[in-house]
């Protein structure tokens, strides 16, 4: 109960948080997973080096190929953070729309218009 006396309904925000933490969860595991693959496969690529030169490449640009994907799938976590807050929150939607227009405004006026 709030000072007020009315109580808050604080469901969407409780949805947020787990929106959030789910796209976190699916965004960075990947990341992790690889992170640990790279360091058990390096030893394997290096082994395959003295016996297959080509296939040890291929492997390692494989390897580096996937790091670079979920890499790019990790930074998506802080794109979906910005977008959910954005559809959100009304208070951020109008303090983002003032800056926008602001510095529209101002850049318009640096440059004599």
């Amino acid at each position: 109960m709030s000072i007020s006396g009315q109580a808050r309904d604080t469901r969407p925000l409780s949805m947020l948080i787990i929106a959030l933490c789910v796209m976190f969860f699916l965004t960075m595991t990947p990341r992790a997973v690889i992170f640990v693959y790279n360091r058990y496969r390096i030893d394997t690529i290096l082994a395959l080096w003295a016996l297959d030169p080509y296939t040890a490449l291929y492997e390692y640009q494989y390897l580096w190929f996937l790091s670079n994907v979920f890499e790019l799938v990790s930074y998506f976590n802080n794109t979906f953070n910005f977008v959910f807050y954005v559809f959100s929150g009304s208070k951020l939607r109008t303090e983002l729309q003032s800056v926008l227009c602001s510095s529209a405004t101002q850049f318009n006026s640096l440059l004599g218009s």
